[in-house]
């Protein structure tokens, strides 16, 4: 059984969703300390073709202080920033050939009410993939017993991740060799693989050079569910 492992993401880019179709079981890490920055990061913002340029789209959060994990963090809704998500999208996507048909399933997840950054991103990533007919599992880190020893590095307890799920692959992003220690995985009896996603060039609207690297939506604007699943490929080992 092949396992990935990935923080919920603000509407992912297509590398993530690779991932989900080539796992049997995908894990939102959930429980994780949501990072410490002052910019953003891929929970809560994704770049998408603002103005012909790659522009961040981000979901406002609030964070009160401290050390919090991502499934504590709430969604600032003092604005109608789900409103001006629509209407960005719509400005700069109109005019692409699956635009209509992609915005009737897209426009509840925009707005979706939940205050759980984590739990709106879930939903959307769990529809988003259902869409595109990938058959996958979904668990929450923070519905598993994972290793909580002082000390721990992340590889081992993504390691005794796959072992409470009894998976024997653990399926890496392809940068896994900068981050990732191999041993954890060995130790246990699991192998680690990568996820093998290589960005391939497809029409954007508003764009005379491909822009790689930006959320699903671009994608399924452009060239529909069909042609956005095949670029994500098979589950080939």
């Amino acid at each position: 059984m092949i396992a990935a492992i990935h923080q919920p993401n603000f509407f992912p880019w297509l590398g993530y969703f690779r991932k989900i179709a080539r796992a049997d079981v995908f894990v939102f890490l959930d429980a994780v300390q949501f990072p410490r920055t002052s910019r953003g990061t891929w929970v809560n913002r994704v770049q998408m073709l603002i103005g012909s340029h790659p522009r961040w789209i981000t979901c406002p959060i609030k964070r009160p202080g401290g050390l919090q994990s991502i499934s504590e963090i709430p969604i600032d809704d003092t604005n109608p920033w789900r409103r001006k998500f629509l209407k960005t999208l719509e400005m700069n996507y109109k005019r692409s050939t699956h635009f209509q048909n992609t915005m009737t399933w897209v426009e509840p997840l925009v707005l979706f009410p939940s205050r759980s950054l984590a739990e709106y991103n879930m939903r959307s990533i769990r529809e988003i993939a259902s869409h595109l007919g990938l058959e996958c599992r979904f668990v929450l880190q923070s519905q598993l017993s994972v290793l909580k020893a002082d000390g721990a590095t992340g590889s081992e307890r993504l390691a005794e991740i796959c072992k409470q799920l009894s998976a024997d692959t653990y399926l890496a992003g392809d940068g896994a060799d900068e981050y990732e220690d191999m041993s954890a995985y060995e130790l246990i009896g699991v192998r680690m693989i990568k996820s093998g996603f290589r960005q391939q060039t497809y029409p954007q609207v508003g764009s005379r050079q491909f822009v790689p690297g930006l959320s699903v939506l671009d994608a399924l604007f452009n060239i529909g569910l069909h042609e956005t699943k095949m670029l994500l490929g098979g589950r080939e080992l």
